[in-house]
């Protein structure tokens, strides 16, 4: 999160800031603050911002700080990808009885890895901000998107990939895959019992409900892009009960939710 929300932050200051923005921000017009675009920004400032129509000399030097400083937190993010936590917060000990924390060094305790953070887009989408992942909302009103939709793994590229990607694309994007079995992980809160997901992925869900007013999740087994190298007519799955990670045959109907990268 903290890659996502320092680079989000210093673009809307540069932004803001009209040929400051020109100089530490958005280099080539496109909406967005790249790693590549801060970089050329700090080379501007360090060469004292000749005047190239790009910086501004009046302004860029005295963000010179601002940008070395996010480019360095850029950089150790790794473009903001981490390895996100599992959500657990609650111990136990060896017969399963809750305990305090303290001292355990489990991972209720640790809580090892990138909070669980996400943003609905509103557009049937959620934004994961600890891994940079896009996730396809799931709705309960018999659309493409609907909860209950179950496919074959093949079908499960073909006829739903296939029919996100159609045309302009679902939210504007042609670029929906299935997940890899990590990617599928990641989106597990292994806190919660019986829907092991965090609550953007179950909200306000119910009949006729689509991906911009609701969003649904089975407590049940979803199909992952991976195959099963040990038996490759299979493939994997993350159970989203209770978080089993598994394969079955590439025969077998489970339900697919979308994801593609980029935030």
């Amino acid at each position: 999160m903290k890659i996502r929300m320092t680079c989000a932050a210093l673009a809307m200051l540069l932004i803001a800031g009209g040929a400051m923005g020109q100089c530490c921000g958005d280099c080539n017009g496109d909406g967005e603050v790249t790693v590549d675009e801060i970089i050329t920004a700090v080379n501007h400032a360090l060469t004292n911002c000749s005047d190239d129509g790009i910086c501004s000399m009046s302004s860029c030097p005295a963000q010179l700080i601002t940008c070395q400083n996010d480019l360095a937190s850029c950089k150790a993010q790794s473009g903001g990808r981490r390895l996100p936590a599992t959500g657990q917060t609650t111990c136990w000990d060896s017969n399963g009885g809750v305990i305090a924390c303290s001292g355990t060094g489990q991972d209720g305790e640790i809580q090892a890895g990138g909070a669980l953070t996400y943003i609905d887009n509103g557009d049937g989408t959620i934004s994961d901000l600890i891994t940079n992942l896009m996730w396809e909302k799931k709705s309960a009103d018999g659309s493409i998107h609907d909860q209950s939709n179950t496919y074959i793994w093949a079908d499960a590229f073909s006829s739903f990939i296939g029919g996100l990607n159609a045309g302009t694309g679902f939210a504007g994007h042609t670029d929906w895959r299935l997940p890899n079995v990590k990617e599928l992980q990641s989106i597990l809160n292994y806190e919660n019992v019986g829907l092991a997901v965090s609550t953007p992925f179950t909200a306000n869900c119910g009949a006729g409900c689509s991906v911009t007013t609701c969003s649904c999740t089975q407590s049940n087994f979803y199909w992952s892009a991976t195959t099963y190298a040990s038996g490759p007519g299979g493939a994997w799955w993350v159970f989203f009960s209770n978080g089993d990670v598994g394969t079955s045959g590439k025969v077998s109907n489970f339900y697919v939710r979308a994801v593609r990268s980029g935030v």
